[in-house]
């Protein structure tokens, strides 16, 4: 017959005690460990984000929020570009003989001078029918002199016996280095058309770019294009070369060509912006801004102030005299984009509230009160008689429970002090190894 086991109850009394007295004495002087304990789960859990912090509350305590956030925000800042169209409707009603002599033009010019147009682009044949004088070239050179940084266009045309490449128009080549992909899809030409401005002495002192090309669609024909800019780059024999309005640009810009950096169907480096660049040099034009202005405004001295203010402007005078609207507003468009400048903004935003869990007494009322003390009796009297196995066992879904416990607390928002029940499942396993029951010694009959 087995021997009986017998275990003290005084024993069982002073660690039902101790474990009384170590629940009641923690309180909440393991708060900091329960802060380090709830937000460590959380992130591992994936509740609570990684840089954020999870507040512990008792009523009538209000989590602080997070730290304000300073948010960098870059946009780009287009110039106004003002445009002016100078076709013969609009050219007869300021000057009595058409189309333009040189004086006319140079006229024109240094009205626009006087009236706040600091950079010009002009897209002109500049071909007068009557043998001009000398002179009267050198006044229209001279009035383009005037204006802080000014382009002209030079048209050009592919033909089978090819030229070389215009002396005005090497300065401004692109070098090979800085380009990269594949560049068939440019306008190309290899011989220029001549205009009565380009040989004389003044004339080698402006900026000259390639303009209008013949047979080449996207330099001459904007209806179809209203999202797309005028190309930027063209193939002159083999060089690339920037455009009117890219070389405008990269005069306000202070750029030389060697600064560009070209990957053609990607995008093009222009200083400190970046813009697209689609297979035909052409970019977007999501924040141009552009107006339009008549002759008689500038000639009676009536610019608007839209225009004044723009100090940029391009002047367009069609090779047949007649109206092309969309070409001038495609080339002003153009400009006003390669123009443009990153505007660097901060902004602060408020802190977003903080995360906080508050606190739920799981011992409070009469019968959860009841089921713990039970619990703990259960513990220091029936446990120890268990086999170790079961002990441990058991031991271990207490701890479970509790971990349990905590994380269905914590997804109704609620918080309890787990320090405080892992201490007192630690102070139970130690008690559990000093409580072993004793076998009863037999009596002598």
């Amino acid at each position: 017959m087995a021997a009986k086991r017998r275990l003290s109850k005084w024993h069982s009394f002073l660690w039902l005690l101790i474990l009384v007295a170590v629940a009641v004495g923690m309180g909440n002087r393991g708060e900091r460990a329960d802060v380090l304990l709830y937000n460590n789960a959380g992130k591992i859990l994936g509740t609570v984000p990684t840089d954020r912090t999870l507040h512990l509350l008792h009523e009538g305590q209000t989590a602080p929020r997070e730290p304000d956030n300073v948010v960098e925000t870059r946009r780009l800042e287009c110039p106004t570009v003002a445009a002016l169209e100078l076709d013969d409707a609009t050219a007869a009603g300021c000057f009595a003989a058409l189309p333009l002599g040189p004086q006319d033009t140079a006229v024109l010019l240094h009205k626009l001078s006087e009236q706040g147009i600091r950079n010009l682009a002009i897209s002109s044949p500049l071909a007068w029918q009557e043998n001009a004088p000398p002179i009267a070239r050198q006044m229209v050179a001279l009035s383009l002199s005037r204006f802080e940084h000014t382009a002209v266009g030079l048209r050009g045309r592919t033909a089978a016996d090819a030229d070389f490449t215009p002396a005005v128009l090497l300065s401004s080549r692109i070098p090979a280095e800085q380009v990269e992909g594949d560049t068939t899809g440019l306008p190309s030409c290899n011989k220029v058309i001549e205009n009565d401005l380009l040989y004389i002495s003044e004339a080698q002192q402006l900026c000259w770019a390639p303009d209008r090309l013949e047979d080449e669609r996207l330099t001459q024909n904007a209806a179809s294009f209203t999202e797309r800019s005028f190309p930027l780059l063209v193939r002159w024999n083999g060089e690339i070369l920037p455009t009117l309005p890219l070389r405008l640009a990269m005069q306000i810009k202070g750029l030389s060509p060697s600064q560009l950096k070209i990957r053609m169907g990607k995008d093009i480096r222009l200083g400190d912006i970046t813009l697209p660049l689609d297979e035909h040099g052409r970019t977007r034009l999501p924040q141009a801004a552009i107006t339009t202005f008549k002759t008689t405004d500038v000639i009676d001295g009536r610019l608007p102030a839209a225009a004044k203010k723009a100090a940029i402007a391009l002047l367009s005078q069609p090779t047949d005299g007649k109206a092309e609207e969309r070409r001038p507003q495609l080339l002003a468009a153009t400009i006003s984009q390669l123009c443009a400048t990153e505007i660097v903004e901060q902004h602060t935003e408020p802190g977003a509230p903080g995360l906080s869990l508050m606190y739920h007494n799981p011992v409070k009322g009469w019968l959860p009160l009841c089921i713990l003390a039970l619990a703990a009796l259960f513990a220091v009297r029936v446990l120890p008689y268990f086999p170790a196995i079961l002990r441990y066992i058991v031991l271990l879904l207490a701890l479970g429970g509790i971990f349990r416990y905590a994380q269905e607390l914590m997804q109704q928002g609620s918080w309890f002090h787990v320090s405080t029940a892992i201490v007192t499942w630690l102070v139970l396993c130690l008690a559990l190894t000093v409580l072993h029951p004793t076998k009863m010694k037999g009596r002598k009959r």
